[in-house]
C-alpha cells in the first residue's frame, strides 16, 4: 500500500444479493471478496463492506441525520456524472440534488439516495476544495431546520 490511508465502513444488508446489485448498476462500484455473509466493495477506492443483516435493525431513520455516508467528488463533471447514472438507472433520490450554500466558500452540489438495506448516502462536490476539511471559521455544517431528522 503507498502512503494514502483508505477509509473502510461495514454497514448492514439486509439482502446481500441486492445490495451488491444495487452498488454495482447504480453506483457502479467493483465487487471484490465475498462470502455467504459479506461483500467487499470499491467505492471511490474506499472498502465498503455490506455484511449480511437478514432483518432491518429496527432503527430505520426517517430523515439524513443523523447517520450518511458517501464520496465527496474533486470535479463538478464526476459528481454530475454519478448523478446522471442514478438516474439512468431509475433509482430515485432520497433528497434531490441541490446546491447549499449558494454563493459562499461552503457553497456544494449534493444529493442523497437510500440503498436497499436503508443505509442512507451522500454524494457532493464543493466548489471550494478547502471547504471540504478546512473553513473552520463558519459554523455551519448540515442543513439546519431541514425537517430530515
Amino acid at each position: 500500500m503507498n502512503d494514502i490511508n483508505l477509509f473502510h465502513l461495514s454497514i448492514p444488508a439486509i439482502d446481500l444479493e441486492r445490495t451488491e446489485r444495487w452498488y454495482s448498476e447504480v453506483l457502479g462500484c467493483q465487487p471484490g471478496r465475498r462470502s455467504a455473509q459479506a461483500v467487499i466493495l470499491n467505492l471511490g477506492g474506499h472498502q465498503l463492506v455490506a455484511q449480511h443483516k437478514g432483518e432491518y435493525l429496527g432503527d430505520s431513520q426517517k430523515g439524513i441525520y443523523p447517520r450518511h455516508f458517501g464520496l465527496v467528488f474533486d470535479s463538478l463533471e464526476s459528481w454530475q456524472a454519478l448523478r446522471e447514472r442514478v438516474m439512468a438507472a431509475g433509482v430515485g433520490f432520497a433528497v434531490a440534488p441541490k446546491c447549499r450554500y449558494r454563493g459562499t466558500v461552503l457553497e456544494h452540489w449534493t444529493f442523497f439516495l437510500r440503498d436497499p438495506s436503508d443505509n442512507w448516502l451522500e454524494f457532493k462536490h464543493y466548489r471550494n476544495s478547502e471547504a471540504v476539511l478546512g473553513c473552520s471559521e463558519h459554523g455551519s455544517v448540515g442543513e439546519a431546520g431541514s425537517g430530515d431528522g
